[in-house]
Order: structure tokens, then C-alpha cells, then sequence
């Protein structure tokens, strides 16, 4: 029953997604996202096709601009993100008619992770892909939201390992201290993160 109820409240949300638009903000609400809750439901914002060519933004990409997190049972919600900003998505691909989207390989029973592009770090006035994209973490409330990574270092990626109860994030240096993140820039290492302490270990390198 309290699927079926779930599966209710999700139809109707996503229907109210597609219809609504906010000219103002140039953002449209994007499918909910369930994730492992009795309660929570993420809807995510994202930009409209015409902030792709603007100069905000730089390049395509799939970029959420913000996330909702909507308690269905007490029926409130918040905002992750005080202001808007350009999340990498979150979504697992299924390509079934009817699948409800689910979050990707980015959570635990405590925490969400995100990939944030949100400095200007190469100070062009826009955010393009040669700024750092920066971790963060908050828990499944939305709340304790905290950057993990600097904005000196561009996270390439986050794998996350369950079982062992870490993910393991490559990080890229500003090799040529250039303020930007290139193909020039071939310093690279890993790092352990604990997924219960959200503490770093070691860097891993080759040299």
C-alpha cells in the first residue's frame, strides 16, 4: 500500500514538474528522485536550454541549478543550495518508459554527494570546464551541507566502494598554477574517503 502511495505522489509531482516553468529564474523542475527514505523525495531544478549560450554558463552539460528536498509525510521542503549553482546530476540512467529515477552510485544510508561547479576560479566570468568542480556532502534531510574538497583542486571523480564502506576520489592539481584545469595539467592522485566519518586518508600517488 505505502508503495503504491509513493508511486501516487511521484505521478502527480512529476506531472506538476513538466507543467511548471520559472521564466523568472530561467529554470524548470526536473522528475523527483526517490531515494532510500521512509519520507524524502529530491526534485531537482535545472536550467533552461537558453543558459547553456549564455555567459553564465559555458558549456552543455547536465547540470541541475538546485535540489528540493520534499518530506512527503510532513509535505515541507528546502532547498540544498541557498543560491542556485551547477550540480553534475544525480540520476541513474534507465531507459525503461516507466522507471521512476533513482539516485546514481552518490549515496549512503547517511549521506548524498554532489560535484559542484560554483567558483570562477580562471576569473572569465562564467563557469566553464577548465574551473575546478568541487565535493559536497550533506545528509539525507538536506541538511550539514559542507564542501569536502577546495576549490584549489578539480575533483574528476568519485567511486564509491559500499561494501568496504569508502569511495576513493581522483583529484586534479593546478600543475601550472594557471587558475584553470586542462589537459596540461597531469598532476593527479587518489584518496580514500571513510563513508561513515566522511574523513580522508592518505593521497595515493605515483611519485
Amino acid at each position: 500500500m505505502n508503495r503504491i502511495i509513493i508511486s501516487f505522489a511521484i505521478v502527480m509531482i512529476t506531472s506538476a514538474a513538466v507543467a511548471q516553468t520559472s521564466t523568472k529564474n530561467s529554470l524548470n523542475f526536473g522528475n523527483p528522485i526517490l531515494i532510500d527514505s521512509a519520507s524524502m523525495l529530491l526534485i531537482p531544478t535545472i536550467y533552461e536550454v537558453s543558459m547553456f549560450t549564455s555567459n553564465k554558463l559555458a558549456f552543455w552539460g547536465n547540470y541541475y541549478s538546485n535540489i528540493i528536498f520534499y518530506n512527503f509525510k510532513t509535505d515541507v521542503s528546502k532547498r540544498l543550495f541557498a543560491k542556485d549553482t551547477y550540480i553534475v546530476s544525480l540520476e541513474k540512467a534507465d531507459y525503461r518508459y516507466d522507471a521512476v529515477p533513482k539516485l546514481d552510485k552518490t549515496s549512503t544510508n547517511q549521506w548524498i554527494f554532489y560535484k559542484v561547479l560554483n567558483v570562477d576560479r580562471n576569473r572569465n566570468n562564467k563557469i566553464d570546464d577548465e574551473d575546478p568542480t568541487v565535493l559536497y556532502v550533506s545528509d539525507t534531510h538536506g541538511d550539514n551541507l559542507k564542501a569536502l574538497t577546495s576549490e584549489e583542486e578539480n575533483v574528476k571523480s568519485f567511486q564509491m566502494y559500499e561494501k568496504q564502506n569508502i569511495a576513493l576520489v581522483k583529484i586534479q592539481r593546478d600543475m601550472n598554477k594557471d587558475g584553470k584545469f586542462t589537459d596540461k595539467d597531469t598532476d593527479f592522485y587518489f584518496i580514500k574517503l571513510d563513508l561513515t566519518t566522511l574523513a580522508f586518508g592518505s593521497k595515493i600517488e605515483m611519485n
